[in-house]
Parts: structure tokens; sequence; C-alpha cells
């Protein structure tokens, strides 16, 4: 029988995807483990890949459609089956779930459905063709019916989406209904919207929340609404640090490794959560669960907004294997090639504005995680010696805990430990 491929849920959050890019087209052979297509999920794109052996013999929606969790997205013939019976007998999107994909519309109000800049997988909240079709095109409170494609691009342009007539299902505005408009606004002058003709005078924007922005402001929001928070800050020598890294520096030259300060306070943080387990902890509201192991998030700014992809096991880690691991998360992070792995777990967060010239800051709760530590910069600052005044290179972080299950004392004593390991690092390694 053809192995029909469905929409998985590729991150713990995520309701809805968009299909970014297909990396397979129909005729193609894949194995087990192959990455099929790019999906925008409520985080990151990130790969689908592919559970079995087979021959693509259909498929089912186009690059930037909405997808919803459990949809048909393409058919595979399995070996000796022909490709074109299959495709033939099976039909294009007929095994999509129309039902379970209206169910989902009509659990998440039209306007929680996110746009974004990209065109990608999405599940849960995305609306396909069959879910649309129980909708009117005025159904959001007599906002216009449209695609995340559609309404970038009018929002980038300055276009009324009312003004542009829709041929998607239910008379759905789509993107190349829009890019018809503003072709033929080009085409006509006084067809042309306000925005486009208003001269050299700076106009404003209105950019629509993309799939990450809108999963961030909920989480955000959550955050301070759910938990009361504690913040705990201490100043931190980094002169033993600084010194360390530039021997270790020298050493790994030949292997093209440079060790960066934040290295070390992952270093510190990872020891610290070993020796403090209720820190390395998540709150549930008829428990507290002390984890155990030590996977430490690490806060990665995009272009689109914030995220935090995971060093698993990373009490476990030398200094080298947290820069190596470190900068695979973040590279990843910046060319969307995050793993589902690469994006769960994590039981404690380290947000670092220290390259921006942050001296101190109070960083968000990524919960259900009790703590994140915000690290500022490190710099130059005059330091009391005894009787005599010198000049210390000092580096301020900030602990803020979520006070149901961290008290004030436990947090200041987690920082103590961070403090003790960096101003003395060889106590890392007792």
């Amino acid at each position: 029988m053809p192995i029909e491929v469905k929409m998985a849920k590729l991150s713990p959050t995520m309701e809805s995807g968009q299909l970014v890019k297909w990396l397979v087209k129909v005729g193609d052979k894949v194995k087990e483990g192959d990455t099929l297509a790019e999906v925008q999920t409520d985080k990151a794109v990130m790969p689908m890949e592919s559970f079995d052996d087979g021959v693509v013999a259909v498929l089912d929606v186009k690059e930037g459609d909405e997808i919803a969790l459990g949809q048909r997205v393409l058919v595979l013939a399995k070996k000796g089956e022909d490709p074109k019976a299959v495709a033939s007998s099976v039909g294009q999107g007929k095994a999509a779930p129309a039902k379970a994909a209206a169910a989902a519309t009509s659990a998440a109000p039209p306007q929680a459905a996110p746009a974004h800049a990209d065109s990608t997988l999405v599940a849960g909240n995305g609306h396909d063709s069959s879910a649309v079709a129980a909708v009117t095109a005025s159904s959001a409170g007599g906002r216009v019916r449209s695609s995340p494609l559609a309404r970038k691009i009018a929002g980038s342009e300055g276009i009324d989406l009312a003004q542009v007539a829709g041929s998607g299902p239910n008379g759905r505005v789509i993107r190349r209904d829009v890019e018809a408009y503003l072709a033929q606004a080009k085409a006509s002058p006084k067809a042309a919207p306000a925005a486009a003709i208003a001269g050299a005078a700076r106009q404003s924007k209105r950019i629509p929340h993309s799939r990450m922005r809108k999963t961030i402001a909920d989480r955000m929001q959550k955050a301070k609404q759910a938990a009361p928070e504690i913040h705990v800050t201490v100043d931190i020598r980094m002169d033993k640090v600084v010194e360390i890294r530039e021997t270790l520096n020298k050493r790994l030259a030949a292997e093209k490794i440079k060790l960066s300060l934040g290295d070390f306070v992952t270093k510190a943080v990872a020891t610290a959560l070993v020796k403090h387990p209720g820190v390395n902890a998540s709150y549930e509201p008829d428990a507290i669960v002390e984890h155990g192991t030590v996977n430490v998030g690490i806060a990665v700014a995009l272009e689109g907004g914030l995220i935090v992809p995971v060093l698993q096991n990373a009490d476990r880690l030398g200094l080298r294997e947290i820069r190596i691991g470190t900068e695979a998360l973040a590279v990843a992070a910046r060319s969307n090639k995050l793993t589902p792995a690469q994006m769960t777990g994590g039981t404690f967060t380290i947000s670092n504005l220290g390259m921006y010239g942050v001296r101190q800051f109070d960083a968000i709760l990524n919960l259900p995680e009790v703590g994140i530590l915000a690290v500022g910069s490190v710099e130059k600052r005059p330091v009391v010696e005894g009787d005599k005044l010198v000049v210390g290179t000092i580096m301020t972080v900030t602990i803020t805990a979520d006070h149901r299950a961290v008290d004030g004392a436990l947090a200041a004593e987690f920082l103590r430990s961070v403090k003790e390991f960096l101003e003395e690092p060889a106590a890392m390694l007792l």
C-alpha cells in the first residue's frame, strides 16, 4: 500500500505550520531520514523528515500553504509500486482530514492565525482549503480572509486587502491575488494604493506579526502573568577567566577553536545547577520537578525574534565541547536548520546581551523552567582591594527566578556558586 506522509508536530508548542520549501519532487526516491521539506513552526523553520523509503508519487500542498496537524502532505509509492498508478488511485489531497482541520480552525479564533515572512509548513491553527470552506471570507468579525503571505505582501505594500478580489476557497485572498493587484496598480496609476503615491514623505508601516513574534508575545505575557518573579544580581570578577581564556585559546588555535567568555559562563552555570538542583527544575501545579539532566538553553537573537536552542547535558561537557556545541546551535538557528531534538528538553536558560554593551538587565522566565540568567557585558571598572582602588574586569549577572519554586536564599546561593566558579575557575574541576 502507498505510504501517506502527514504533518507531524515538529515542536512541543506547534499548533500549525506552513510549507516553506519542498526539497523533493514527484518521482524522487527517498530514504528513511531524508529531509522532505522545510516547515515553519511557531519557533523556527525546521526540517520535515521521512520515516519510510519510497518514491514520491503525490505532493498534496504547495510552498506557502498552511497545513493542519495530521493533514496529508505527500504520498510515497513503496517498492514495487508504480508511482503514476499510486498518484491516480489516491488523488491530489483527497486524504486531507477536513473535519480535523475545521475543528482546529473553530478552536482557535481566526485572528490568532499568524502571518509569516517565509513560506513554511504549519499545523493545528493553520487553515487548509477544506477547513476554509467552512468559513466565510468575512467570518473574522468583518476581516478579509487571507493567507499569511498575502497579508505580508499587502502589509509591506500598503494595500487594503478589502480592495483585492480573492480567488481562493470562498473568496480567500491569496498571494497571486495580491500580486495581480500590484501589477494592475503599477500599470494604472489611478489604482495605486495611497502609500505608493506618498512622495518623499516617510510613511507609517504596518508589519503583520510573524509566527515567531506571536509565539514570543504569547509566552512572555503568560510568564509575566503566571509566575511571581524574583531578581537577584551579583558582580563577578572575571580577571582570572580572561587570563585562562587567552592561554587556552593559544592551545586551541591549531583546531581553529576560540573560546568565548560566554562558554565559561555556561560551564559555571551548568556546574552550579548540579550543586543546586532546585534551580534546575520546572514548576507544576502539584509539584516541583527537579530534572536529572542539566540541559542549558542558549538564547539566540534572530532577525525575526528570539529562539532558545538547547545544549544537552551541559554539565558533562568541557569548555571545548561547550564552544563547539554552542556554535553549532547558533549556526543551525540562524540557517533554519535546528532539529526538534535541539529545541526541546531545556532545564535552565542563559540570555547574554553583553555583546551589545548592556551592563545589566532582567530576563523573563522561559516557562516552565524556574530560572533564567541574564548576562551583561564584561568591562573594566574600579574595584576596592583592601584599602586600594584598582581596575578590575567585572561582569554583572542577574537571575530571574520563579518565586513559586525558588526562594530568594536559593537564588542567592546559586549565584554565589556561579560567582565562585568564575572567580576561581579551577573550582569547576573539583
